[in-house]
């Protein structure tokens, strides 16, 4: 019985690290392809096996931080307050603000922020949240007490997406990225209501429909947020992932970049990194 355990776990691990090899070997051959740069972390919470590449390089996380600071303001405001109003005047309003642009001297609920900034990427709806967390000081407070110090969040929309490789300004891992999602969204303090009504928005959200959401199974329900920087062909995307017969999700980062300033991002990057990632990763 002993040895037939054993056996057993060395099966496991040796499936694990075919499984991380031939996904290593995958992404490798897609950042040859596209002359990009990629890093990834994918997590089972269903069963803890965890797939990375690139894991601790840095890129800029663009809009997929519109994410972390929802939940966070979720987290911090319960669903029965969410019909707080704010106020929006004229000097807050920055490039690409579909909805915020609106209401320019009017009042807008939270949960309306919030829609905005998930479902259609509104620039001046993420600085308003940020706002009402206290600022980009409670939101690294926030982020230390998860076990993140690799994020490091510093300017407002649309700033934020100015990357540099050598500033680490508006930067993060795919690691530490991914461990906040889930210590934030899927294993922390959010009521049910909230967390709903969160996942139900990266559901409904098809800013995506070209990247991770590309790459999963038809059957596979995907809930993300995607992110694209305007310099060095940034483009992200992050995702709740659940497998159909599965009721805990995968969690997905991957950000990808280019080395000249000037190129265009691509989609297909991440749509073809996901592809390989959920083959290797949901067997």
């Amino acid at each position: 019985m002993k040895k037939l355990i054993i056996l057993s776990v060395l099966v496991l691990v040796l499936s694990a690290c075919n499984n991380k090899d031939s996904n290593n070997s995958a992404i490798d051959k897609i950042e040859k392809k596209y002359d990009a740069n990629v890093g990834m972390y994918a997590l089972n919470t269903q069963n803890g096996e965890e797939l990375s590449f690139n894991e601790d390089k840095r890129f800029a996380y663009a809009s997929t931080l519109k994410a972390v600071s929802s939940a966070m303001l979720l987290e911090k405001v319960p669903s029965n307050k969410l019909d707080k109003k704010i106020h929006i005047s004229k000097d807050d309003i920055v490039t690409y603000s579909p909805v915020l642009e609106k209401y320019v001297d009017k009042e807008i609920t939270l949960k309306k922020l919030i829609e905005a900034n998930m479902l259609y990427s509104d620039n001046t709806a993420n600085n308003k949240v940020i706002d009402e967390l206290g600022g980009y000081k409670e939101v690294k407070k926030r982020l230390v007490d998860l076990g993140d110090t690799m994020t490091y969040p510093s300017r407002k929309e649309p700033d934020l997406n100015l990357y540099t490789p050598k500033d680490k300004r508006d930067t993060t891992t795919p690691l530490a990225f991914g461990k906040t999602l889930n210590k934030l969204i899927i294993d922390g303090n959010l009521s049910k209501s909230n967390k709903d009504f969160l996942m139900n928005l990266m559901l409904k959200n098809k800013s995506g429909d070209t990247l991770i959401k590309d790459g999963a199974p038809s059957d596979f329900k995907v809930m993300d947020k995607s992110g694209q920087a305007v310099t060095y062909g940034s483009r992200n995307d992050v995702a709740f992932i659940y497998p159909k017969g599965q009721d805990k999700p995968i969690i997905l980062v991957i950000f990808t970049n280019k080395n000249n300033k000037d190129a265009k991002p691509n989609d297909k990057i991440v749509s073809e990194v996901a592809e390989e990632v959920l083959k290797n990763i949901s067997e």
